[in-house]
């Protein structure tokens, strides 16, 4: 009974399938899970004292496999792993990072990287697929898109939609993360760092999601906005959101204010799209890139 009591919590049973994959420490896993090291901590504990799985210390490192003797729990063991789906969102989540981790020979700097805002679903991310997904769809059919976002509703998104999908990364952290999630997509996808992508030319679609800290003024959406520029081919479609309160501290209305920054950045607004959730208020927009005027046909006109 105290078996059927540990695994009755879908929580740990994820923990319990991840401990099966490998030998794994609490903090890897909290940092898999998004989770803290004191509630995986207990949770191990519980699924350890009902004979599920052992504790086993190599050296400074303590880590957790599934029980080595055979019996009624190793029974138990094998029949709920084989129930559970291997494509619950949690769980895929979860062995993408801890993949991650174990490429980066479970750096403690990647385990925080890990924890933070990337590939974890959200309902932040579903508002943003649900609002955005019809209009994606169309313009990534067949195109050749380039995404930094971490959400992966999104990623999943382009990945169904798009003719071929690059992701950028902006430092390493983010690179391994996103190799490790692309490898577990059945599409192929290119994960690239920014500077990898000064020779890759442009793309039809870019989609910009920047992570809540990294927009602090309006001059930093500038920037966002103009690097945005650079990889896009004229014509090309720019999908990217900003903080509302960003918008709000202009002397002109948000709307406003953000259409005055598409136009100096050479882009005409094709739609606004208010997005709440988990506290966030983003301003989701699409925009086309106006086509770039030859340089001989501006020189010509200065000219006369």
């Amino acid at each position: 009974m105290r078996a059927l009591r540990a695994v009755s919590d879908v929580a740990r049973l994820r923990l319990l399938r991840l401990c099966t994959d490998q030998s794994t420490s609490v903090s890897e896993l909290a940092a898999a899970t998004a989770d803290s090291e004191p509630n995986v901590s207990r949770q191990l504990k519980q699924l350890a004292v009902a004979g599920l799985l052992r504790r086993v210390r190599r050296g400074q490192r303590v880590e957790y496999l599934p029980l080595a003797e055979s019996g009624f729990q190793q029974e138990l063991l094998g029949l709920l792993l084989a129930r559970l789906d291997d494509n619950e969102v949690g769980l895929r989540e979860a062995r993408v990072r801890l993949r991650a981790m174990e490429a980066a020979g479970r750096n403690p700097a990647l385990l925080r990287a890990a924890s933070h805002e990337w590939l974890q679903g959200s309902r932040l991310g579903r508002s943003l697929r649900i609002t955005i997904e019809g209009d994606l769809r169309r313009d990534a059919e067949g195109a050749r898109v380039l995404a930094r976002t971490a959400h992966p509703e999104l990623l999943q998104l382009l990945v169904e939609a798009a003719g071929s999908v690059t992701l950028r990364a902006r430092d390493k952290h983010e690179l391994v993360l996103l190799k490790a999630w692309a490898a577990d997509e059945s599409a192929e996808i290119a994960v690239r760092s920014t500077a990898e992508l000064r020779q890759q030319g442009r793309f039809d679609v870019v989609v910009e999601l920047p992570l809540a800290a990294e927009l602090g003024d309006l001059a930093q959406f500038a920037t966002l906005l103009g690097r945005c520029k650079s990889s896009l081919q004229d014509d090309g479609i720019l999908c990217c959101a900003v903080p509302y309160e960003l918008l709000e501290a202009a002397e002109v209305a948000p709307f406003v204010k953000l259409r005055q920054l598409l136009v100096e950045q050479s882009f005409d607004c094709l739609a606004l799209m208010p997005v709440e959730a988990e506290g966030r208020h983003l301003l989701l927009f699409r925009a086309r890139l106006r086509a770039r005027r030859p340089v001989l046909e501006s020189a010509a006109s200065l000219s006369v």
